[in-house]
């Protein structure tokens, strides 16, 4: 029997059960802002990418455009984002955050940074690197830059 055979199923259990741990810890940190996960993925990627329409944001997250359409009217209502008008395009809209979108994403990122020293306080630098540098070799994506 092949390493993957026997190792993979054992991988695959250990990511979910990592997903699970990193999932509820992120929720509980970004419960005081009223935002889960899903909302705070969002308005990282408009920060990130500056303004953009719902199917930009539906490619560079990977999802699919009901769930982005009712992720993007729960941050609507929240007045985290606004819907703008695309020149030359009645149809579109583009998705911009809002000031109190940037003021919740910026206490979002501080409370990222430290739930992210709790559940990998344990491991080293180099092994964060290499654990991100598989998995993103996993998710057949660039690893991104180190940092400085």
């Amino acid at each position: 029997m092949s390493d993957v055979a026997t190792l993979g199923p054992q991988i695959g259990q250990l990511l979910r059960l990592a997903h699970q741990r990193a999932a509820r810890t992120f929720a509980e940190a970004l419960a005081p802002l009223e935002i889960d996960g899903r909302l705070f993925g969002v308005l990282s990627a408009i920060a990130r990418l500056g303004p953009a329409t719902q199917a930009q944001l539906v490619t560079a997250l990977d999802t699919d455009k009901s769930a982005m359409l009712r992720t993007v009217d729960d941050l609507e209502q929240r007045g985290f984002v606004e819907r703008q008008p695309v020149p030359g395009d009645r149809r579109a809209r583009i998705i911009a955050l809002t000031d109190r979108g940037r003021q919740c994403l910026g206490a979002a990122e501080e409370i990222a940074r430290s739930a992210a020293a709790s559940m990998f306080g344990s491991l080293s630098t180099d092994e964060l690197i290499a654990l991100r540098d598989t998995l993103a070799r996993f998710v057949d994506r660039d690893p991104p830059p180190a940092a400085e």
